[in-house]
This record gives structure tokens, sequence and C-alpha cells, in this order.
């Protein structure tokens, strides 16, 4: 491998350094006694540096036990050895997001009306119909993980082949990192020595901490190395892992401890793999979870003969025991133990989601600045169907289903200028007969009413603007409104009715859409 015969290359250029930077701007910098000098570094060195002074231009040695520690740390390039490291090797490939929810990767081509995906799950290709993939769910040109195309030590190669040129240890134990997590542990130790001969600053003087932190982990993969068993467990876990199957990733390595008894710097590596699994798998179940909510509501709509009732009562009762299950039998998880993980989640690192409602009884069960209110032309031979003056409601005209959910806010038409007064009709036209003074008063309270708990929830900061809506005056029930939907339309309402009610979901909603993380 390209790692060992860099081995040579590193001791020779070990014995040859020399220790120079180029000046920086002039700074101040601060002394151990708390004194400061205005100046210019001009060259680091192992036990110290050169400062040229501003204000006489003579040149003078600092030691580093001569100055603040912090400017010591920063002059030589001082890190936290586990700081920043990046262990991503990524390649050029394609991107296909299925209806299901589920997301491939690898070399990606429409041949003949199909998608055909090759990778390592499928080297001589699979075809799956347009129809299987989402709208816009198809990339190509974008970066993938190299793991889902090569094996690992190509893999290895390639992570190589980007970090170079290899000079300094902080990258040879970035490489023994990434050769860690794809159980390459022989490949891990090759590189650790490399870092422990190589250079890590600009002086050529390894880092106190990068030189710890290197032997205690050449000291684990020796151990590891011997004790071949437990090397063996933590191979499969890796491999588990980097098939999703999280659970059974971590319950190998709970029985490979029980069976083998790991100590030191060995049950050391295994705590360290294990935790590093558990928070993938978090951040799996995470993501997981978002993806199945829109496939999962996306097949219930096919249904046939679907009520909205029937879609309510999923929503609540059935939609997040399918995620959970559906995450189980990717995972191997416990249906419990993956929702108090996804509940657990970071919020403040997802970025939110959003689906939108439309200007109809879409907010019959979600809530929102218009209802669903079931009112109909009082009669059908009305000239002016759905007027808000035909239209006023009255005791025949209520909601038609009150346990449906919030009532909606837009009660009344405000375009309407003379109010809710009825206008006189002529006797026999078989419109309605003009309201009697008691109706008007008592429709008057009810208005005064709504204006009034209107601007509290404005006041509590919980108010719609309903000045970007033109309020109708007759409204769909909701079953007829359901009825005349689309299967978008209706997975996105059952997706709001869960995520507004099951208590697991953060979400604002602002008009139109609900947005949540």
């Amino acid at each position: 491998m390209f790692a060992r015969n860099l081995v040579f290359l590193a001791l020779a250029f070990a014995l040859t350094l020399f220790a120079s930077v180029a000046p920086v701007s002039a700074e101040q910098i601060k002394l151990s006694d708390g004194r400061f000098l205005q100046g210019t570094v001009e060259e680091v060195k192992a036990e110290g540096f050169t400062f040229k002074l501003t204000e006489s231009g003579g040149t003078i040695f600092l030691r580093w036990s001569q100055v603040d520690a912090g400017l010591k740390k920063r002059l030589r390039d001082e890190k936290d050895p586990n700081e920043g490291l990046n262990f991503e090797v990524l390649i050029d490939g394609a991107r296909l997001e299925l209806v299901t929810g589920e997301v491939l990767l690898g070399d990606i081509k429409l041949s003949g009306g199909k998608y055909v995906v090759i990778n390592l799950d499928w080297a001589k290709g699979r075809s799956f119909d347009m129809e299987d993939v989402i709208e816009g769910g198809f990339a190509a040109n974008v970066k993938i993980p190299a793991q889902v195309m090569k094996a690992p030590e190509e893999v290895l190669k390639i992570a190589e082949e980007q970090r170079a040129p290899l000079e300094y240890s902080r990258q040879f134990y970035e490489l023994a990192r990434i050769a860690d997590r794809m159980a390459l542990y022989e490949a891990a130790k090759d590189y650790v020595s490399l870092a422990l001969a190589s250079p890590y600053d600009k002086t050529g003087t390894p880092n106190k901490a990068m030189q710890s932190t290197l032997e205690s982990y050449n000291a684990k993969l020796d151990e590891l190395i011997r004790q071949r068993d437990l090397l063996n467990a933590l191979t499969e876990a890796r491999k588990a892992a980097q098939k999703h199957v999280y659970q059974l990733a971590l319950n190998g390595l709970n029985d490979a401890k029980t069976k083998y008894n790991p100590t030191g710097e060995v049950l050391e590596k295994f705590t360290e793999t294990y935790n590093e699994i558990d928070a993938d798998y978090n951040a799996f179940i995470v993501t997981e979870w978002y993806k199945q909510m829109p496939a999962l509501a996306r097949k219930k709509s096919a249904q046939k003969n679907l009520t909205w009732q029937d879609a309510r009562n999923w929503a609540l009762k059935e939609f997040e025991n399918e995620i959970k299950a559906a995450i189980a039998i990717k995972t191997g998880g416990d249906v419990n133990d993956i929702k108090t993980r996804f509940t657990k989640r970071d919020k403040e690192k997802l970025t939110f989601r959003k689906i939108s409602f439309g200007e109809t009884g879409f907010y019959d069960v979600v809530g929102g600045p218009l209802q669903s209110a079931g009112v109909k032309p009082a009669s059908a031979n009305s000239g002016q169907p759905g007027s808000s003056r035909g239209e006023t409601p009255r005791d025949d005209r209520r909601r038609e289903d009150r346990s449906v959910g919030p009532m909606g806010d837009g009660a009344f038409d405000d375009s309407d200028k003379d109010g809710l007064q009825a206008q006189p009709k002529k006797e026999g036209s078989g419109d309605l007969p003009p309201l009697p003074p008691e109706a008007e008063d008592y429709l008057r309270k009810i208005k005064e009413a709504y204006d009034k708990s209107q601007a509290e929830k404005a006041k509590q900061g919980q108010g719609q603007d309903l000045s970007k809506f033109k309020v109708p005056t007759t409204y769909p029930s909701i079953e007829d409104w359901w009825n005349g939907q689309s299967r978008i339309t209706r997975q996105n309402w059952m997706i709001a009715i869960y995520v507004r009610f099951a208590g697991t979901m953060y979400f604002e909603q602002e008009l139109q859409e609900l947005k949540y993380k």
C-alpha cells in the first residue's frame, strides 16, 4: 500500500527538517509577565521564535517560557488532535430518492425509461421505474461516499490521494482513523507509525498532545490486533453499521464484551467504537423518521375508498407506529427505543421542513385562518348562491363535524361592507325572508365576540393575518373537500395532523404553511 511506501520517505524527511515560517504582519504579543510588545514574528523554532520590534527595528529571540501560553499554542499550530478531523472520502456519483423514502447512491443512469443503479450492493445494476422516483428525486454529478462504490482498501487509497502531499502527523492520524472506521486495523497501525515519524507543526517538533494521542492509539491497536477474536467482533460491528443495521452492530459488541471481557486499551477501543456506532444510529433514526413520513402517508393516501375519518384516525393512531416499525426493520432496533432516540434529537441542529395547506378546508382539522363550515346555499334557485347575504350562519348551517379538531378562524366575510345585515327580499322570490331585529342583534353580538377573541389571540402572538385571504362565504364540508383532493394533498393533510397532535414534533404554523422539525 502507498502508506507503507511512505515510511522510508517520512523518516528521511524527519531527519532533514528546517524550521522557518514567512513573516506575518505586525501584531501585539503578550509576555508571560503581562507586558506587551509590538512587532512581527520572523521565525519560529523548536525553543521559541525571533521577533522584530516595531519601535526600534531590532530583533530579539523569545523562548516559549517567556510568552503567553495562548501565543505559543497559536504559533506552534498546536491543535487538539481530534479537533476538525475529516473522515469523509467522497467521489463523483449520483443520487436517487424513491417514493418510499429510500435514497440510493452510486453510478445512476436513465436508460430505456428506467433508472439503473450500480454500486457495491448491485454490481450488475438494478432498475427502477420512473414512477417509483419522487419528482425531482434524481440528482446527477453529486458527491457521494466512496464506500458506496469502492472496497475499503480502495477507499483508503482515494483518501490518501485526496490528502496529498502527506507531510504531517495529523494527516496520517486522520487516515488512521478513517481506516479504523472501516475495520482496517492493520492499515490504521501503519498510518500511526507514519504519524509518529512525521513532523506535526511548523517547527518540526511533534506536538505533545498529538504525541500522547498517537502513542495511546498505537497501544490500543497493538492489543486489538493481538486479540484476534475481539478484532473480528469490531470488524463485524463496523460492517453491520455500514449497512445501517445499527442495533445488531451494538448487540454484537455487547456480546463480544461479555464473552471475551476485554480490559485496558482494548476495552477503551470497544467503548469508543460502541459510542461512534450509537451516535451514527441516533443520526440515522432522525433522518429516516422524516423520510418515512411522506413515504407512508403517500402509500396510505393511495388506498381506494379512504375516507377523511379513516385518514385522520390513521394519522393520530397508526402513523407513528408504522414509522417506528419501518425503521426497526431497517436497523434491527426496538420500536420503543427508536422513538426514545428520536425524541431526544437536537432540534437546534435540524432545518425546518414545511408543507403547504392552500386556502380551503385543509384547516378543518389542522387549524388555520379558514374553516370548513359546511355552509351550503340556502336555495337551489337562489340568484346568488354562496353570497354572504343569503349565507348568514344559522342553526341549520353549522359545522358538520365539530369533533375533528380546532375551529378555523375565518368565520366571516370581511369583504361584505354591509356587515352581516340581510337585504330585504321580495315576497315570493324564493329567497330567504329578512331577518328579524332580534336575529340581527344576535349576529352582531357573535361577531363582536369573535373580533374580541381574535384581538386576544393577536395580543398573545397567535393571531393570523387574514388580510392576505379573500375569505369565502361558502365553505365545503370536510367530506366534500376530501373527495375533491389529490393524493399529494391528502398525504400532506395526514402529515399535518400527525405533526400537530402526535406530541413528538416541534412545529410552527404560519397561514398556509406548517413548518416542522
